[in-house]
């Protein structure tokens, strides 16, 4: 059967950030004139995000004003001084600047990959657990947005669980008007990703840039996006 859409992820397989998440809060952090070690950071982080992480488990509540409240606690939690809601707002400033303050990376392959699959027709679209925001940036920022007819995310989307819930799949395929067959996801996270995307009938790809997934055998692996042009030409 030929593909008539495929949808990519974002963070792994599209674009990568060679700073942790730790360091790019430390150095928002610096930038406000906070001075915490990278030590207090990962122990408020992990004093925090659990409990958030259980009151935000649906992904469609994770709206900018669940991050303020994530940024607040977090300062919070390392007992920073001032007006605190007024330095969360700053904090969530610069995440919503993410793409260019972590200096973040387009993979080398993404632009040729992109502009063969676009001449031959094919639908491609971006299906991640980001807020749709947050992807559009990044596409914009790398000058790839044009190349996209579907962004989606789990709040447009109304998926709850972001990528594991089958409402995810179910709105990707109406957007594309095309049955799960005529369908490729391609994604590094397999659990996350793969997965699901196999239950909804979607012809998965793993990109294993690493090599780290040596005993998967029930779907495609890929160790670079120019490999995904022979999976096409075979169908």
């Amino acid at each position: 059967m030929c593909i008539k859409a495929v949808f990519f992820d974002m963070d792994g397989t599209l674009v990568y950030v060679p700073v942790s998440t730790t360091e790019f809060v430390s150095n928002i952090y610096r930038r406000l004139g906070l001075n915490f070690s990278l030590e207090q950071i990962v122990a408020a982080r992990a004093l925090v995000g659990e409990s958030w992480e259980k009151r935000y488990a649906d992904y469609t509540l994770r709206t900018r004003e669940a991050f303020l409240e994530y940024n607040y606690r977090l300062l919070e939690a390392l007992e920073a001084r001032g007006d605190l809601r007024t330095l969360a707002e700053k904090v969530q400033s610069h995440w919503e600047n993410f793409p260019e303050e972590a200096r973040e990376r387009l993979y080398p392959e993404v632009k040729s990959v992109l502009d063969w699959l676009e001449r031959g027709g094919i639908i491609l679209g971006v299906l991640s657990n980001r807020l749709v925001d947050f992807s559009l940036k990044s596409l914009h920022k790398h000058g790839i947005a044009g190349y996209f007819e579907h962004v989606i995310g789990p709040k447009i989307a109304g998926a709850p669980k972001g990528k594991e819930s089958p409402e995810m799949w179910e709105f990707a395929l109406n957007k594309v008007e095309a049955r799960p067959d005529e369908v490729m996801h391609i994604d590094n996270d397999y659990e996350k990703g793969i997965v699901p995307s196999k239950k909804a009938g979607i012809r998965a790809v793993l990109l294993d840039r690493l090599g780290t997934y040596t005993h998967i055998s029930d779907c495609d692996v890929i160790h670079g996006l120019t490999e995904i042009f022979d999976l096409l030409r075979r169908k």
